[in-house]
């Protein structure tokens, strides 16, 4: 018995080295990685929802945000975004108001406020965005019947 000790000792280490190497090697495995970003230039619509488009980056991929240039869907009451490939990005924010004299001119409306919008990619389906940063900047229009409307004041990332 004691004269198979050495081979059953190197046995061990290759397969410890091989399952290190397969933790590795496995992307599920891998924790700690940065989450996926998209940056989008054009935010537009009502008080209750948004359309979000011209968005690039790491995360506009069909797993998640979508094949680039990605869009979908804002809902503002429940802080979520629908890809148009239909997976979901849940986000968590705070916002405060800023400069609304640095709201472009819109014929017929009247510039409102701006909002300057931070926190984070909170959940969804679109799983590589989940952990991220988010921030808008949106400024508010009303015209005189007191319709809102939501326009992007440079660009949205998450």
């Amino acid at each position: 018995m004691k004269r198979h000790l050495p081979a059953r000792l190197l046995a061990c280490a290759v397969l410890a080295g091989s399952a290190s190497l397969a933790a590795i090697a496995i992307p599920g495995g891998v924790s700690g990685a940065s989450p996926l970003t998209v940056t989008c230039t054009t935010f537009s619509g009502s008080m209750t929802s948004q359309t979000i488009s011209g968005c690039t980056g790491s995360g506009a991929i069909p797993a998640d945000a979508g094949t680039p240039p990605a869009h979908g869907t804002s809902v503002v009451s429940t802080k979520t975004i629908t890809w148009s490939n239909g997976k979901t990005t849940k986000t968590t924010y705070t916002y405060t108001t800023g400069n609304k004299a640095l709201c472009a001119k819109v014929t017929g409306e009247t510039v409102f406020l701006l909002e300057n919008a931070t926190g984070k990619v909170a959940s969804g389906t679109a799983t590589g965005l989940v952990g991220g940063t988010f921030k808008e900047a949106v400024c508010v229009y009303k015209n005189k019947a007191g319709t809102i409307l939501i326009k992007n004041h440079g660009n949205i990332t998450l």
